[in-house]
Parts: C-alpha cells; structure tokens; sequence
C-alpha cells in the first residue's frame, strides 16, 4: 500500500514532515539537557531570534527552541497514546455491539450519553476534576475520543454481518468466532484505522487548545499550548513565543491531515484497485 505514495506527493510530503517532527521528538530528551527547562535568566528573557537561540528565549530567558523541541516529544507521545488507548477500547466495545445483540443497546446508550456532550466541555470537566498534568489531560482526551470509533467499528461490523459472503459462510457451518475474527473484523477494521490516523492531529490540536486554557501542565513543563499561553501576553513585544510554538502545532496537525487523508484511501478495500 505504501507505493501510492509515490501517485500522493502531498502525503508523502506530510509523512517526511511527521516523520522530521517524530524524529527531532524522540532525539530531544537525549540531546537537550532537562535542566534547559529550569534555567531561568532573567538578565537573556524575550531575546530575539539569533545564531544562538534560533528561536529567541521566552520570558524566563529559556532557549525557545529547546522547549519547542521537548514539547513536540511530550505532545507526540500523549497524543499518540491518547489515540491508540481510545481506538483499542473503540473497537473492542464497537465490536461487541456490533456482533452480540444483547449488548447492542447498553453500550450504544453510554456511548450516546458521552457523544451528546461537547468533547472539549467534557474533556475539561474530566481536566479539571483530574487536576493538571500532561497525564491527566490525556486520560480526559481518551474518555472524549473512544466513543467515536466504537460508534465507527459498530456500524462497520454490522455492514459486514449483511454481507453475502458473511451467509454463505454461515451455511457452511463456520463458527461465529472464527467468522468475527477471521473474516467480519480484518474487513471492518479499515476505515477505523484510517479515521485514527487523521485523528491524532484532532487530538494534538485539542490538547494544545485545553493547556492554552489553563488544563495542562504548569511552566516548567514544555507543551506547545502552555508555551502560546505563556507568549501571549507578549505577543507584539516578542511574536515568537506565539510563532514557533503555533507553528509546530500547524506543521504536525496539517502533516497527520494529509496522511491521514492517504491512509483513508489506501486502508479502504474498495480502494485498493
């Protein structure tokens, strides 16, 4: 699947930025020393960009670009994780709802009951009763996401099940374990999948949105909404405190988009051909 890369130039555009951006994430705890976050001096704050802060430092004379990369590991992390606990718990539950029709009803009306709330109202009750941590934050975001991909997998299992495929190997006399794992779940797992992979740019945005707000975590904890929140206040003295920060957010989010895009094509079965 991956060869239609070469026919997408956009998505293998946005996976060689992702990718960039994963890279420097991972390669930063190593390379940037944890006491960068810590090191205030007040007497180098709000420098503008030179050869040495590319960035410029912010408002406790920290290098800017140190904290833009360490945040881009913790806000890739969190979000990946966020995506990957809420698609797991998505399908399993989808999946039983789809297949066993006794759990059908009950799971579809809690899923209901977290979908008629707004995802950024809920994600902030469950925020602020937590308390502020990157953790925290991510445990909200996982309780505001799994509903959508469980009423995704659902609806893909049950279009399965109708298929002519799916009855004629139930007159062979298939069992219905070996039907859901062997045959209904591969084929319904596509466009769930695809739907994650754009996801996480939701979620990273969402993220960036709740610490901009005051849910994430405090100063001395590199994320790319509590850094914007803290450079807002200097906004026409210092633009790059806003600048860098809400770039990286855009580049990651646009790049995951784009990818993501790709993924939906190239997961989808009709597609393939």
């Amino acid at each position: 699947m991956f060869w239609q890369l070469r026919r997408h130039k956009l998505a293998a555009a946005g996976l060689i930025v992702f990718a960039a951006i994963l890279i420097a994430g991972i390669v930063a705890p190593f390379a940037i020393s944890g006491s960068v976050v810590r090191d205030v001096s007040f007497g180098g704050k709000l420098t503008p960009p030179d050869a040495a802060h590319w960035f410029g430092t912010d408002d406790y004379g920290r290098d800017l670009f140190s904290m833009v990369l360490l945040a881009a590991n913790l806000d890739l992390r969190a979000a990946l994780i966020v995506v990957a606990v809420a698609l797991a718990i998505g399908i399993v539950l989808g999946t039983l709802a789809g297949f066993v029709k006794r759990l059908d009803e009950p799971l579809m009306r809690v899923t209901d009951v977290f979908l008629s709330i707004p995802s950024l109202v809920l994600a902030m009750a469950i925020a602020s009763v937590l308390g502020r941590s990157i953790e925290n934050l991510a445990i909200a975001l996982v309780f505001v996401s799994w509903p959508i991909y469980c009423r995704l997998m659902r609806g893909q299992v049950l279009t399965e099940k109708e298929k002519p495929y799916v009855r004629a190997l139930i007159v062979l006399g298939v069992g219905g374990a070996r039907i859901m794992f062997r045959h209904i779940l591969p084929n319904a797992l596509f466009p769930v999948v695809a739907r994650a992979a754009a996801d996480v740019g939701l979620v990273l945005i969402t993220m960036a949105a709740l610490s901009y707000i005051g849910f994430g975590p405090g100063p001395y904890v590199p994320e790319w909404g509590s850094l914007i929140a803290a450079g807002q206040a200097y906004i026409f003295q210092a633009p790059w405190l806003v600048l860098f920060p809400g770039a990286a957010i855009f580049l990651t989010s646009l790049s995951l988009n784009l990818v993501g895009d790709w993924a939906r094509d190239a997961f989808d079965p009709r597609l393939r051909n």
